[in-house]
């Protein structure tokens, strides 16, 4: 079974502090990983490469933590 995908208020402040061309970039490519199981490296900009590395360890730190916590 796979891990559940948690969503948390600091995933989702973090993107809504985002500039609105960033958050929609964001936003894209955390669905493109995590719902269709594709790779958006190719779609963001050196600097939403960054940004995106922060948010998707967010995302999966919150997932497991919420796996270790059931």
């Amino acid at each position: 079974m796979k891990t559940p995908l948690i969503i948390s208020p600091r995933v989702i402040d973090t993107i809504n502090s985002l500039q609105p061309s960033d958050r929609a970039s964001i936003t894209n490519a955390l669905g493109m990983e995590f719902i269709l199981g594709q790779n958006p490296d190719k779609m963001l900009t050196p600097m939403q490469s960054i940004i995106y590395a922060v948010v998707r360890f967010y995302v999966t730190q919150d997932s497991q933590r919420q796996t270790v916590a059931s």
